[in-house]
């Protein structure tokens, strides 16, 4: 099944109470000495993935449970496959990195930490994926939250 269908173009803004869940998880960066990503607080572990890439920005992105819609664990897992695919064929570094809010009850939501990927096509492809919003961290590593552009109804 292929679910990158299209691009919506209509920007929509979250809840607040969607925007907490967002701005409480933790963004776990599984790599040899991993780290951590937690919206508005600064990450200096970031700096020297950006010197070896050289880089400035970084974006964790995942394909499940699209638009929040809990999918099944297959279907989710097959998603997250066509995502890593579709990065390694896009040429893009991406580390292997999860999504845990620590107490709401949202299962943890693997993804990756995309190298490189400036704030509009972050947002391009979190819409392609169908994603709410992503994590997205400038040459500051403070990481900060970018809503995704989809129609109102589908958020």
């Amino acid at each position: 099944m292929i679910y990158n269908t299209g691009v919506p173009s209509f920007m929509t803004t979250l809840s607040p109470e969607l925007r907490k869940a967002f701005e409480e998880t933790r963004y776990h960066v599984l790599i040899q000495a991993p780290f951590l990503l937690q919206v508005g607080q600064a990450q200096a572990a970031l700096g020297a993935l950006y010197r070896q890439h050289q880089t400035d920005c970084s974006c964790f992105i995942t394909a499940f449970n699209p638009m929040g819609e809990l999918l099944d664990k297959d279907e989710n897992i097959e998603r997250h496959a066509q995502l890593g695919r579709a990065l390694g064929a896009a040429g893009l570094a991406a580390l292997p990195a999860v999504a845990q809010h620590p107490a709401n009850g949202w299962p943890a939501e693997p993804g990756f930490l995309v190298i490189g990927l400036g704030r509009d096509d972050a947002q391009r492809w979190a819409a392609q994926w169908e994603q709410l919003a992503v994590v997205w961290t400038s040459a500051d590593m403070v990481p900060q939250l970018l809503e995704t552009k989809v129609p109102g109804w589908m958020r």
